[in-house]
């Protein structure tokens, strides 16, 4: 056992060796086993589902994800879908196999995967699942679930229903091709925008909701056992006509039909508007569709930003509690949130961000609205340490179902410093990802289960890249965490002297009487991972007691959880 010294983290005196022994030798006779008969409930054993389905259960004061009947959080990172070419898609199925390896190698517990209405429809009422089938397999390979993206409409560009007629088109070519039955969305000064449909119309309603029909019949089908399919992200960033979000004539569709609706309805304003047209016309109809056929999670995602003082996030019709309130069936609406501290003209970033503690949980705050549960459904990918240390903000603090950077071959808004490299090899962010995603693994049910409660408190330095020493009230008891090089802990405290430590690069120390002999006898230091239903040993505990000062040191230097009572 090696304890280093810094100025963050006191040093243990050598004068403890002795003490250190023999603690060491009486908790190895104190530890129970499985296999020792009657033992002791485990205080961190968190209540199960009888329910295997993935869906979320109120628990603990806040709604939590189960999966296969355990609190869960999907710790994931999404891959693109413009390799996949439309009418080459046979051929290109195999473009991100690659990704999948790649991903279990940075402790992704899943993978976000885009399958695009083209694909599973190629010809009207004639569909081809073998995509699904093919990432759901190379995910159990992996030891990966899946969040399902389907994309009928894409709006992170310009337009909706298709970017280009390749690798960017989402809804089938008979859809795009054919304007007279599925009418195009009209902006302000009167003009039809060929890639962006109008939602006012039913035809493409009708087909886009059987079309979703049969793909959750197929996945009731195909996973209703294995439950490897957790959610499915219902479309990407919904607008009216794509990117040019601050142009008002851009903010609603005036299509005839649309123009009629809005009159019929007495609106005045266009935002409003949109978003209970297509939260009421649109995304009700599909989301309860699918939830008759097979009702695991459906959940939204928004651009973050503002662009009205009353209305959330920046897309037009991003009013979450407008969409939560029409769409039952929407478990949650993410936001995705990109922190970048120079925007240029074209969206790219010309500085990377430092964000601090408080800009990070922004958007977050922001989006607890109504009944929502914050979660990151996309943020900075690359070098900087904006999505390893949101993380544990977002999951520990605001209990989000799912984080997930966007993506694992694309640094945005940063350039050309992607997680995974062409040939699989990691890359710049992917192991500050990795160390925050392994530690978050090692203890995910109690961490998912006590989230955003008194019980649990994150620690980490207010800047990227300080030195810090933080002390904070963790349910009653005060506990000092110190780290520097982007460490930081999750300290969750359940009563008494029962502890979980959770992190990387910190010290954690507590000052009590009890830290004196004889007194110190009931400490119990364990390094261990949740193994299912129990602990399983996961190595050896860096820590020391000073008895001059009743103080106790654990040292958490790489990825690690450590379970401390006395």
């Amino acid at each position: 056992m090696k304890l280093t010294s810094f100025s963050a983290r006191p040093p243990i005196p050598m004068s403890l060796a002795i003490i250190l022994t023999v603690a060491s030798v009486y908790l190895c006779a104190q530890t129970p086993t499985r296999n020792q008969g009657t033992v002791k409930a485990d205080v961190w054993q968190v209540p199960i589902s009888q329910n295997l389905m993935p869906h979320f259960e109120e628990a603990h004061g806040h709604k939590v994800l189960y999966v296969d009947g355990r609190p869960f959080t999907v710790l994931a990172v999404e891959i693109p879908w413009w390799d996949l070419i439309y009418g080459r898609y046979k051929e290109t199925e195999n473009a991100y196999d690659y990704l999948y390896p790649a991903a279990e190698k940075m402790a992704l517990n899943a993978l976000k995967v885009p399958v695009k209405w083209s694909m599973l429809e190629p010809e009207k009422g004639v569909y081809d699942f073998s995509y699904v089938d093919h990432a759901k397999s190379m995910a159990e390979k992996h030891h990966l679930k899946l969040i399902l993206n389907w994309f009928g409409h894409y709006a992170s560009g310009d337009g909706t229903i298709y970017g280009n007629l390749s690798g960017e088109l989402y809804a089938p070519m008979y859809i795009v091709s054919d304007e007279k039955t599925y009418p195009r969305a009209v902006d302000g000064d009167g003009n039809a925008h060929h890639n962006a449909a109008s939602y006012d119309y039913e035809p493409i309603i009708e087909r886009e909701i059987a079309a979703f029909r049969a793909f959750m019949q197929h996945v009731k089908e195909l996973d209703s056992q294995t439950h490897t399919i957790l959610m499915i992200q219902v479309e990407n960033e919904i607008a009216v006509f794509g990117w040019n979000r601050r142009n008002p004539k851009m903010w609603r569709d005036h299509s005839p039909a649309a123009n009629k609706r809005f009159a019929e309805n007495e609106f005045t304003d266009d935002l409003k508007f949109t978003a209970w047209d297509l939260s009421y016309n649109w995304i009700r109809r599909i989301t309860n569709a699918g939830a008759e056929i097979y009702p695991i999670p459906f959940f939204h995602n928004y651009v973050g930003g503002k662009i009205a003082d009353w209305m959330v996030g920046g897309a037009p019709g991003e009013d979450v509690e407008t969409y939560l309130k029409f769409c039952p069936n929407i478990s949650f609406i993410g936001v995705n949130s990109y922190f970048c501290a120079e925007w240029r003209p074209d969206y790219s970033c010309g500085r990377a961000s430092e964000a601090t503690v408080e800009e990070l949980r922004e958007p977050l705050s922001r989006y607890r609205v109504g009944r929502n549960l914050p979660a990151i459904t996309e943020i900075n990918s690359g070098a900087t340490p904006v999505a390893s240390r949101l993380a544990y903000i977002a999951i520990g603090e605001f209990g989000a179902p799912i984080f997930a950077p966007w993506a694992l071959t694309v640094s945005y808004p940063e350039s050309h410093a992607p997680y995974v490299l062409p040939g699989g090899t990691l890359a710049n962010g992917a192991f500050a990802l990795r160390d925050t995603y392994s530690s978050l693994s090692k203890a995910l049910p109690q961490i998912s289960y006590y989230a955003g409660t008194d019980k649990l408190k994150v620690f980490m330095s207010t800047l990227p890249g300080q030195r810090f020493s933080q002390t904070e009230d963790v349910n009653g008891l005060k506990v000092t965490v110190t780290g520097d090089d982007n460490g930081q802990a999750i300290v969750m405290h359940l009563s008494g002297h029962e502890f979980l430590l959770v992190g990387y690069r910190t010290g954690i120390s507590f000052q009590t009487p009890a830290f004196h002999w004889p007194e110190m006898k009931s400490i119990h230091v364990e390094k261990v991972r949740w193994a299912g239903d129990h602990w399983e040993h996961d190595g050896e505990p860096s820590y020391g007691v000073d008895q001059s000062k009743k103080t106790l040191a654990v040292q958490l230097d790489t990825p690690q959880v450590v379970r401390l009572t006395w």
